[in-house]
């Protein structure tokens, strides 16, 4: 293992475990690579607690103190707008859940500390225009690039939220099965009227599904691992495994989970546990990949679920632009109407082509990114 990622995993480690760093060690590492490391993470609040009681260089430690405290400046003000958000939800009887990094930051010791990008939550998808026109009337801005599945709203200085009407979009289909009914599988909040969460059992499946589907998509970075350390170590002795496993086995994550579960145990942990060749490969992914992947990873998964193989040739190009024009998966999906209808199907070819147009600059991109992984490769 690389010693940045060493030292990465061990600040991290005493983090999560509440232990005070080996200044002598923090003395031999490379604060300017670990910070660029940690950024690319979204893990530098967390190491900057760690390291701050350790570091002697001024300017060193202003660098990092600084990252502490954008993060709980940061927390505070999404915790603000987070409320004014539900309070909306709750006063015009729209049931609601929050997701992913609202909930998952409060079992980290210090949860200010734990950075996300933005708020996630799930509404009741018959009120998205109500959700619309409150959003807009609050100086928010809806991005153009979301999905049918989820309204992304951004505003200054640095709030965004992500509305979703559904758990998962139509392109990941296992997923999106098992999560099309999720309102049968909430709990009500005793504290509101129109609040609802998972069990732990359930959030935890769906932590890991969610990391899973960036997994298969983009990639995941370490703080996806140290997610999965942090939960289980606060809930892991209470979760009714058998349950966990069953649920799992239907999304076809269980054998990942099992992967990520194991890993996360013997990285996190502050005595030094030896990895399995398997497990280094692993853990170098993640590691590569930053918290949301990189353009190299996204190219190489995309042609590999659509073809097959990692072909970026140019026979292999064209037979991947051929596979996305012709996946009739995608049309069942996107336009599950009309393809019930067989003889619509050669117009929704046409559609689709010609939409493509409007989309010229971006698959132009895209398969410049594919030339270039054939000059790697």
């Amino acid at each position: 293992m690389q010693k940045l990622y060493s030292d990465v995993l061990y600040l991290l480690a005493c983090a999560a475990n509440e232990q005070k760093a080996d200044k002598a060690r923090i003395e031999n590492m490379d604060l300017n690579a670990l910070y660029k490391m940690c950024k690319g993470h979204n893990v530098t609040a967390l190491v900057a607690s760690v390291l701050l009681e350790n570091i002697a260089d001024t300017e060193a430690f202003a660098r990092w103190a600084q990252e502490q405290m954008k993060a709980v400046y940061r927390d505070a003000n999404f915790a603000g707008e987070r409320q004014k958000v539900l309070a909306f939800l709750e006063q015009n009887g729209i049931w609601y859940m929050p997701l992913k990094g609202i909930v998952l930051k409060e079992y980290y010791p210090k949860p200010e500390l734990r950075e996300f990008a933005d708020n996630d939550i799930l509404f009741d998808a018959s009120f998205d225009t109500q959700v619309e026109s409150y959003m807009l009337s609050r100086g928010y801005r809806r991005k153009q690039s979301d999905s049918g599945h989820v309204m992304e709203y951004e505003k200054e200085p640095c709030f965004n939220f992500e509305m979703h009407c559904t758990l998962y979009h139509t392109n990941h289909p296992v997923f999106y099965a098992y999560y099309k009914d999720v309102k049968e599988r909430l709990i009500k909040d005793a504290d509101n009227v129109y609040g609802y969460h998972f069990s732990d059992e359930d959030f935890y499946i769906f932590m890991i599904s969610h990391i899973y589907k960036h997994y298969q998509d983009s990639g995941i970075g370490i703080r996806s691992i140290l997610d999965i350390y942090v939960y289980l170590r606060k809930k892991g002795a209470h979760l009714d495994e058998p349950y966990i496993e069953r649920e799992l086995q239907k999304m076809e994550a269980a054998d990942f989970e099992k992967q990520m579960r194991t890993l996360s145990m013997k990285i996190f942990v502050l005595q030094r546990i030896e990895l399995t060749e398997q497990e280094e490969s692993l853990l170098e992914y993640c590691f590569r990949s930053g918290t949301y992947g990189t353009p190299d990873i996204i190219a190489h998964n995309s042609m590999r679920k659509m073809t097959g193989k990692a072909d970026f040739s140019a026979q292999g190009r064209r037979k991947y632009w051929f596979k996305r024009l012709f996946d009739m998966e995608q049309y069942k999906r996107d336009f599950p109407r009309a393809y019930k209808t067989v003889v619509l199907i050669p117009f929704l070819i046409i559609y689709r082509a010609f939409r493509g147009l409007t989309k010229a600059k971006d698959i132009k991109a895209e398969n410049e990114k594919l030339k270039q992984l054939e000059d790697k490769s």
